[in-house]
């Protein structure tokens, strides 16, 4: 409901409470109302109140918007008082449009004025809280909305870095595989390009901040895993195990692959034996685990995994949606979704 709604409201509020104690001082002080008295005194206050709002009260208010406080604050006291003269005056003006009267009208102005300026006074400063109640709330609606816009603003640009280190270092790395295959098995090689292209597709051309089914993502991961297994051969075993409970569920596009990349590049790390990389979806989580070496204390992440912690951070929300652990003889990252 905006302000100019609550000033209505007020106004008719104001012109019951008007009726009402008009009924209430004809009953307990025997005071004789005329019959016409019931509908012109609340209204004129109504209508009075109502037009001195839109052409005096507002205009001045919302021109007055720039000014610094105390100035602001000058002006609209100033405003009370004319708006509180010209509430009286206009609304004395409509016993001369309805009675025949015989009374000095400026006399019954003046003992109006008297009488009842503080409740024209109080009418006038209800009416500018209203006004600066829905003022404040503008104001923090649009700095909400302003650092929303930012945050989106920036994440999306937190999303196309991200993308312009991903490409050349996943690139980088999987050309770097491929060579090492061309002179020793041409056909491997081939088989490697393949699966090269179909990722490069994926990262090049689809939209990096649209998220994924995780059942779309393992079927990536799998092509990237099949290149390395190429690669490495019987030195390197992977297993994908998907739950239906939640192979639906949306996660960030290419968010496994510097994970696996990161397990294949430190598992061998100190020994030749081979090494198993099991990924496995439970719940809101999907695990990442190798039983290659021990996880160091206090590890130090790459580019690849510091993308995977800033994009989780991003499209969760969450400080904990990235973890890393040792688990006895098992090197487990740990992806949490809401």
């Amino acid at each position: 409901m905006n302000r100019i709604k609550w000033i209505l409201i007020l106004w008719v509020i104001l012109a019951i409470s008007t009726l009402f104690q008009m009924v209430t001082y004809q009953y307990f002080q025997k005071y004789d109302y005329e019959i016409l008295d019931y509908f012109v005194t609340p209204l004129a206050s109504l209508i009075t109140g109502i037009l001195l709002f839109f052409v005096v009260v507002l205009p001045v208010f919302d021109q007055t918007k720039h000014l610094k406080n105390l100035k602001r604050i000058l002006i609209l006291s100033g405003l009370g008082i004319l708006y509180s003269f010209l509430f009286i005056f206009i609304l004395h003006l409509f016993p001369i449009l309805f009675y025949e009267s015989d009374s000095d009208y400026f006399r019954s102005i003046f003992g109006f004025f008297v009488a009842d300026f503080h409740n024209v006074i109080k009418n006038y400063l209800f009416q500018i809280a209203i006004l600066f109640a829905f003022e404040y709330i503008g104001k923090e609606r649009e700095i909400l909305t302003k650092q929303k816009d930012l945050e989106l603003e920036l994440n999306q640009t937190k999303l196309q870095l991200l993308k312009s280190q991903l490409q050349p270092h996943f690139l980088f790395n999987s050309l770097n595989s491929v060579v090492a295959e061309i002179d020793h098995s041409p056909k491997k090689a081939q088989n490697m390009v393949l699966n090269l292209s179909d990722l490069l597709r994926e990262t090049l051309d689809g939209d990096f901040e649209q998220p994924i089914s995780i059942k779309e993502e393992l079927i990536l991961a799998e092509k990237y895993l099949s290149i390395e297994k190429i690669r490495y051969e019987d030195q390197l075993n992977y297993e994908i195990k998907l739950s239906e409970d939640n192979e639906n569920l949306q996660i960030p596009k290419l968010i496994l692959q510097p994970i696996l990349e990161n397990a294949i590049k430190h598992g061998f790390k100190g020994h030749n034996r081979p090494i198993l990389i099991q990924i496995k979806s439970e719940g809101n989580s999907i695990y990442v685990q190798n039983n290659g070496s021990i996880l160091q204390k206090n590890p130090e992440f790459g580019t690849g995994l510091r993308n995977v912690q800033e994009r989780m951070k991003i499209f969760t929300g969450m400080e904990n949606a990235f973890e890393i652990y040792q688990d006895v003889n098992w090197v487990v990252t740990k992806l949490n979704f809401k």
